[in-house]
């Protein structure tokens, strides 16, 4: 035997990919020596005309007389070969993976998840993970719920979504919520849970299945009406959990998303005349939801339209930049629980509104009102109208003036911090000018310091709102500037701050964002005292 002859005989023992010449076909044809590596051997790779496609082998003749089984196994090792190529693991049908796309519930095979779907391209899933087990999945939905059926940004019926989460259906089943929307939820019930999450069923490797099933879920939306919900409601909490892990530039995306597909689905109309108005002939879409059906359809639309509207003030309030709904639009959508609509935010805004009083459509207002000072102290040159402040000043504590009295629940807290924080943002610039507006300043931190009594810092402190973190940071800021000043009764501005700091380190082994807070506060301090 020669030694060409044992080097085939040997390497065909060990890989039958590999078995048959050496050479492939293009460096046999210009009689040059190559190397056989895998998928371009190094002759076409580096020699002109530098190929950028695999290598052609010729096929060896062993492979001719190969049994029908021999072959199955040659064509499996094949497949796995081009699959690793093109940095794709294939997926086992056997189980259900958090990543596949999402099935359409126009398909044909509604009832199938389309693990076919994903084909092979030069991108990698972000993850292979088994759907949890059914005890788990339990776990992770209740321990969603009872931190976010009533706080404003669920809006989907929290019993209805329980029920279809927990069928025992493949994912990605028309009868289960979208993969988008469960991949949102687990990720905020691992970080809720109490228990710590064991591998592979962390925050941390259920993101990136949100991440991916999201633009999954976008692609297949037309004709899907509770599907454009299930996506808000995705980008929605994505959008909560990167404002909760102190991720501007993810949260406010993600954020501005949603809006997008809210406006675009004309969730801003609701009860509104233009509702009705057809689209143009020369439209680029069909409306993206029907007519809802009934009234609970109706009321799902207008929690969703809020939960956008509450989410992007949030961020305009944790960092002061432009929100993404523009407020010159018609907004006629009810408040939540609310009758009747038309010029929902003009009227409120004016003082012309008695409708929505429910805990939403308070936080929404409230929201609202920190947005619109933020734009308003954003946009001054020079000095500001001293009509539009009194206005906005007089707007403010009228609101704050109906609001029920604490304590209270975690969001009625919020509510009132929120309107605080609104006077300081307002008035803080014209503290050393006016004494009107320092005792403004300093009143509102005093109420934010004592509605910390509310809070109930022992079990509620990992459902902390992570819009608490801006909140406590700018109050704290006030106290500090204060006693950088030297003001008057500094004994009681330590106080309000040692309070306030001390609330701040017990939330903030829960709250990454709130942890931010507290260390930055904590160093501008330390400063202060020269430590």
């Amino acid at each position: 035997m020669t030694d060409s002859a044992a080097g085939y005989s040997e390497s065909s023992s060990i890989n039958p990919i590999h078995r048959g010449p050496k050479a492939c076909n293009n460096c046999r044809r210009r009689k040059i020596k190559c190397d056989s590596a895998r998928p371009i051997c190094n002759q076409c790779r580096l020699r002109p005309p530098r190929s950028r496609e695999p290598c052609d082998y010729p096929r060896p003749e062993s492979l001719l007389h190969e049994s029908p089984m021999q072959m199955l196994e040659t064509i499996h090792a094949m497949r796995a070969r081009i699959e690793e190529l093109e940095y794709l693991s294939p997926p086992d049908p056997s189980r259900v993976y958090l990543d596949q796309p999402y099935v359409s519930r126009g398909s044909g095979t509604p009832d199938i998840p389309d693990f076919g779907a994903l084909s092979l391209t030069n991108r990698r899933a972000p993850i292979d993970m088994q759907e949890p087990p059914p005890a788990l999945i339990a776990n992770l939905v209740d321990t969603f719920v009872g931190r976010f059926a009533d706080s404003g940004y669920f809006f989907i019926d929290p019993l209805q979504f329980r029920g279809s989460a927990l069928l025992p259906l493949p994912f990605g089943h028309r009868d289960r919520p979208s993969a988008a929307l469960l991949s949102a939820v687990y990720l905020w019930g691992s970080v809720l849970s109490h228990v710590t999450p064991r591998a592979p069923y962390t925050a941390a490797a259920f993101l990136p299945c949100v991440l991916h099933n999201i633009p999954q879920d976008l692609a297949v939306i037309d004709g899907n009406p509770q599907l454009v919900l299930e996506i808000i409601q995705a980008e929605v909490l994505l959008s909560l959990y990167y404002l909760h892990t102190a991720c501007p530039a993810q949260g406010r995306y993600h954020s501005s998303v949603a809006a997008s597909i809210a406006l675009s689905a004309d969730l801003q109309l609701i009860r509104s005349p233009q509702q009705s108005a057809a689209y143009p002939p020369f439209a680029l879409r069909a409306p993206l939801l029907p007519r809802p059906g009934n009234a609970a359809d109706e009321a799902v639309r207008i929690n969703a339209f809020w939960a956008v509207v509450i989410t992007n003030n949030f961020w305009v309030g944790a960092e002061g930049s432009p929100a993404a709904i523009p407020y010159g639009i018609a907004i006629d959508t009810p408040w939540p629980g609310s009758p009747s609509g038309g010029a929902t935010i003009s009227k409120f805004l004016n003082g012309n509104d008695g409708n929505g009083s429910s805990p939403v459509a308070l936080l929404a207002k409230a929201s609202i009102l920190l947005e619109r000072i933020i734009a308003f102290s954003t946009r001054a040159v020079g000095p500001p109208d001293p009509t539009a402040l009194a206005s906005l000043d007089r707007r403010l504590h009228t609101f704050q003036a109906t609001l029920p009295s604490l304590p209270g629940s975690q969001t009625l807290v919020l509510i009132h911090a929120l309107v605080d924080v609104s006077i300081v943002r307002l008035h803080a610039p014209y503290v050393r000018s006016t004494d009107s507006a320092r005792a403004k300043c300093l009143a509102a931190a005093s109420r934010v310091v004592t509605g910390l009594g509310a809070m109930n810092i022992v079990h509620g402190a990992q459902k902390t709102d992570p819009m608490f973190g801006p909140v406590y940071s700018a109050v704290a800021s006030v106290y500090m500037n204060e006693i950088a000043a030297g003001g008057l009764q500094v004994r009681d501005l330590e106080a309000g701050l040692g309070s306030l700091m001390s609330t701040m380190a017990s939330l903030a082994v829960y709250s990454p964002i709130i942890d931010r807070c507290f260390t930055d506060m904590r160093a501008v301090y330390s400063g202060m005292a020269g430590i």
